[in-house]
């Protein structure tokens, strides 16, 4: 099975390719209207919903079926802990912490829509043909990137150190913080490792701790909260 963080960064990729051709074809159109047309026609444009068109939705779509298949393996973990029942309490908060990374993922692409619509007015409105502006743009504004990655990573880390807690909140479970220990590894989590006891720590002991659940070591933290 792919990597989902991969496979979306691809269809992001794609997503965006595509709009950023059919844009420049538009664009060498744009070239022979004049100024009042091209602020006509630059205020009609929806970059947001381009990009929804062009499957930005699907792709959000795909990223939390793998948020369910977090669940769905920490619950089997669970069952084969003897726990059976999750709490409808503990479903719906992770319901909503899915459908905010969702928001923020809408929100990414509303960002980038909104840059790319006000770089191309800009352009136009400074004496750029709409082809040259196009053209600076692709290079310059973009939906996938590194940062992206980065953030698409860390959601999924962070929702399943979350998850993992709350279905074994107020169990009788020890925790154990995996990751590695090398050179860029920071000082909480440095400390986290090194002074883990023997049996692992209690639930008390990871919430009152540099690293507790959901935070770990900060953002894009390489480390999570296992059971032991």
């Amino acid at each position: 099975m792919a990597d989902p963080v991969n496979r979306f960064m691809s269809q992001i990729r794609g997503i965006e390719n595509k709009l950023l051709d059919d844009l420049k074809v538009i664009a060498k159109g744009m070239d022979k209207l004049t100024d009042t047309e091209l602020v006509a026609i630059t205020r009609e444009l929806d970059f947001f919903q381009e990009l929804l068109d062009r499957g930005y939705t699907n792709a959000v779509n795909g990223l939390m079926e793998a948020y369910e298949d977090q669940i769905a393996d920490i619950a089997t973990e669970a069952a084969r802990r003897g726990i059976t029942t999750v709490q409808g309490a503990t479903i719906e908060q992770l319901q909503l912490l899915q459908d905010l990374e969702a928001e923020n993922l809408l929100g990414k692409a509303t960002t980038y829509a909104n840059d790319l619509k006000d770089g191309l007015f800009k352009g136009i409105v400074s004496g750029e043909r709409p082809s040259q502006v196009v053209a600076r743009l692709s290079e310059t504004i973009n939906l996938e990137t590194h940062q992206l990655n980065v953030s698409v990573t860390d959601g999924i880390r962070q929702f399943d150190d979350v998850a993992r807690h709350k279905v074994f909140e107020n169990e009788d479970v020890r925790w154990t913080y995996v990751g590695p220990l090398d050179a860029t590894t920071r000082d909480e989590c440095q400390s986290t490792l090194s002074g883990e006891p023997a049996k692992g720590y209690t639930e008390a002991q990871v919430n009152s701790s540099n690293t507790p659940f959901g935070v770990r070591g900060g953002f894009n933290c390489r480390h999570s909260w296992m059971i032991k």
